[in-house]
């Protein structure tokens, strides 16, 4: 009898989590592959690769004078000039500015590159997102997360709890 009673419970209990499993549909999908498979994502991103290239190369002619500049003071030094010297020092300074200034404009937290990523890349995102939620939506799933990044992509409003935590917290001054 007892063992009859835990089969029907756990029974009971197993088809009732097939049904709320069914009544609460979850998906999701690789977004790195999305970006590798998507053709507007792919030229955005060889866009910005290219601009990317452009700017590095830039920067490592930079480098090189600045490079350049260093050995020929140094090979020079013992036989120049204190006025020379003092000019050459001054030249080396400006270019390591220079150096420093371009990483900053160019490769910076606010740098010309993130500003292009932005350009080039946001309305693809803008799209795939736009996606998302009219699969979600129109597949009924509560939840889409982002297997690559473990992140959740869409999510039905019906299950944001923000109000209620905070009707919540409210109470509890």
């Amino acid at each position: 009898m007892k063992n009859g009673k835990k089969i029907l419970v756990l029974l009971t209990l197993a088809l009732s989590i097939v049904f709320a499993a069914d009544a609460f549909k979850i998906g999701f999908v690789y977004s790195e592959q999305i970006m590798l498979e998507y053709q507007e994502a792919i030229d955005a991103m060889k866009k910005l690769e290219a601009e990317a290239q452009e700017l590095q190369n830039v920067y490592k002619e930079m480098q090189l004078d600045y490079q350049r500049l260093i050995e020929d003071y140094e090979k020079r030094k013992l036989v120049s000039s204190d006025a020379w010297k003092n000019q050459k020092q001054k030249e080396i300074l400006d270019k390591e500015r220079q150096l420093q200034q371009y990483q900053v404009e160019k490769f910076g937290q606010s740098g010309e590159i993130y500003v292009k990523e932005e350009e080039y890349l946001g309305p693809v995102l803008d799209k795939i997102n736009e996606t998302l939620k009219k699969v979600g939506e129109q597949q009924g799933y509560a939840y889409i997360f982002d297997a690559s990044k473990g992140t959740i992509v869409y999510a039905d409003e019906a299950h944001n709890l923000t109000a209620i935590v905070l009707e919540e917290l409210k109470k509890s001054k």
